[in-house]
């Protein structure tokens, strides 16, 4: 797959969210969300489906807001953290 340059890219809740997709077909995609914390890549969600273009692109939009939302919802006070990807 060729994921040469992000399809749409945004900041969200002060982290920044890069959507890369590639269309296998004109219904079948395949892509990717990368959420940083500056510049610090924190999470990658993966996207394999049958759809089209704007449905995968709004799909990973919601897909990266809920990840920011429940890692903001938790308490982080204790040493746990991430891990390098």
């Amino acid at each position: 797959m060729n994921y040469e340059a992000p399809v749409k890219t945004f900041n969200y809740r002060g982290w920044n969210v890069q959507i890369f997709l590639t269309m296998v077909t004109p219904t079948i995609c395949s892509g990717y969300v990368d959420i940083s914390e500056g510049d610090v890549l924190r999470c990658r969600i993966a996207l394999a489906r049958q759809m089209d273009e704007a449905s995968a692109i709004l799909s990973m939009e919601r897909r990266s807001a809920d990840w920011v939302e429940q890692w903001q919802s938790r308490n982080h006070s204790g040493t746990t953290g991430f891990i390098k990807l």
